[in-house]
């Protein structure tokens, strides 16, 4: 994937370097001088597409942060080659000008195999959804962090979130599912008459945020459940046994991100609730007198901050 003007809002890649049609360089400039700067997390990608009996075709897609706002084919016949990359960077320029004055008809685009958007297709507005040429798709996103709970120290974090186009109440507004997995480093201990009693926990957990996107910054709030599963020992114990139990929690999260570059996201996560403790098996240690007595007893509420780096699939 090669990167054409880095230092703009508007980033134009394609996945097709190596066909020269049109020339990264011809690209580069057109949309300079035509498009220049872009206020937004823009990105723009095209590729040379064959077809049969010779047929060839440039696929543009423009996306706005992760999402597709606008997708068009251009035609290529002959030695019009040359002339794509104006065709290019006139379909940006188009759509940006039905964006900004939705009073302007924009001209047809040469060699378009569909008119360039008209001002009510592009309407931003909040009232008219989003853009009738966008090709909304649902959206996989995964990440991977570090994870400090207040109770049981560092984990490390996997997951994965889904964004349905169903579900999505404007273009800059979404709502998602996500799972996400969390094995703590350093086990949860208690010293009994000077025993030691360990526990590893392994934490699985379901939110469903709704995220609101502006540019490169995006924020979400939503519902969390948790289940934390735990395998106590006591190695030094007499008659020591291994012990499961499953802690469930509910409660909810905030969070904060930022776009580096197109198709990743950096994300602070603040997550709280409760912990279903009466709702738990507990873990008990036997006493010779025939009592019982529970040990690692797990708080009722959770907090956690979460790092993490997810990228679009």
């Amino acid at each position: 994937m090669l990167w054409l003007g880095g230092l703009l809002a508007l980033d134009v890649t394609t996945s097709t370097p190596d066909a020269l049609c049109p020339p990264l360089a011809e690209v580069r400039a057109a949309v300079e001088a035509r498009v220049g700067e872009v206020t937004g997390d823009y990105h723009a990608e095209f590729s040379l597409v064959r077809g049969q009996r010779g047929r060839q075709a440039l696929r543009l897609v423009l996306h706005d942060g992760s999402e597709p706002v606008l997708e068009r084919e251009i035609e290529l016949e002959g030695t019009e080659c040359q002339n794509a990359s104006q065709a290019i960077a006139l379909v940006l320029e188009r759509y940006f000008d039905a964006v900004e004055r939705p009073a302007i008809d924009p001209e047809p685009v040469p060699g378009s195999t569909e008119p360039v958007p008209s001002p009510r297709s592009v309407s931003a507005t909040p009232e008219a959804g989003p853009p009738a040429s966008a090709h909304v798709e649902s959206g996989w996103r995964a990440h991977a962090g570090l994870a400090l709970d207040m109770e049981l120290g560092v984990a490390a974090l996997l997951g994965v979130a889904l964004y349905p186009s169903q579900w999505r109440a404007t273009p800059n507004l979404r709502l998602g599912a996500a799972f996400d997995l969390a094995f703590f480093v350093t086990p949860m201990t208690e010293t009994v008459r000077t025993e030691p009693i360990r526990a590893s926990t392994l934490q699985l957990a379901l939110s469903v945020p709704l995220e609101l996107h502006s540019g490169r910054w995006s924020s979400g709030l939503g519902p969390w459940a948790q289940l934390r599963l735990q395998r106590a020992t006591g190695l030094s114990l007499t008659n020591a046994h291994t012990a499961y139990r499953a802690l469930f929690g509910l409660g909810g999260l905030a969070r904060v991100g930022w776009s580096p570059a197109s198709r990743w996201l950096l994300s602070a996560t603040v997550v709280g609730g409760g912990q279903l403790v009466s709702a738990s098996s507990r873990f008990v240690l036997q006493k010779a007198d025939g009592t019982q007595e529970a040990v690692l007893v797990p708080e009722t509420w959770f907090a956690q901050a979460q790092l993490t780096l997810g990228t679009t699939l």
